[in-house]
């Protein structure tokens, strides 16, 4: 195993993430081993457990760092679409959709969800909310926050669930040869579908889902 030096301790915290999401996203959540990431990362098993203590925290620390990235970027592309004109919507929508769960840091996400890997997908969560609510608001000034909950859950479990079998279920209603199954087309069309809902044509709930 060739050593690396690292400059700080965060360079080698970050180091380590870098090596152990290279491996979930290969063989997933199961197939973490701290000897493998120590080799991946160039650096000494007693390392890992020095930055992270154990198995777990290294996993637990890594959902971390992946649930932040992907907040970071849907609250971005949901702050460029509160801004945009309303012929441009349904175009800034399909963007907020294909920023979320994206390449293999999204499948990442996805394993260590499935994982149970603790995170702060609460607090994620509800940053994506408030800011989905809002521009909901800008379409249609009386809708409820409940539902604006109802509608990121929906996304969200349609959007994990194309990360683990997406291709298959796709294939299985006829859509692997078919333009109208590509990703973006499918991404553009949900869009169009979440901006025109609307509260009144929701059932009513009661209570969160």
């Amino acid at each position: 195993m060739a050593k690396k030096n690292h400059d700080s301790p965060e360079a080698a915290r970050d180091a380590i993430l870098d090596a152990a999401e290279a491996i979930v996203v290969e063989v997933g959540p199961a197939g973490l081993r701290i000897s493998a990431v120590a080799k991946r990362a160039g650096m000494a098993h007693p390392n890992i457990i020095h930055h992270f203590g154990s198995r777990d925290g290294l996993l637990n620390a890594l959902a971390e760092r992946v649930g932040e990235r992907a907040t970071e970027r849907i609250t971005q592309a949901i702050s460029s679409a509160l801004s945009a004109d309303s012929d441009q919507l349904v175009d800034a929508m399909a963007k907020v959709l294909d920023t979320a769960y994206q390449g293999d840091e999204g499948r990442a996400a996805v394993w260590l969800h499935l994982s149970g890997a603790e995170s702060s997908l609460k607090d994620n969560m509800d940053k994506i909310v408030d800011l989905s609510h809002q521009l909901r608001k800008n379409i249609e000034p009386t809708v409820e926050r409940e539902n604006t909950s109802r509608i990121v859950l929906l996304v969200t479990l349609a959007l994990v669930g194309e990360v683990v079998s997406g291709e298959a279920i796709k294939a299985a209603l006829g859509f692997e040869k078919s333009p109208d199954g590509s990703r973006a087309q499918f991404r553009r069309w949900l869009a169009q579908l979440l901006l025109q809902l609307s509260d009144s044509e929701l059932p009513k709930g009661s209570g969160k889902p």
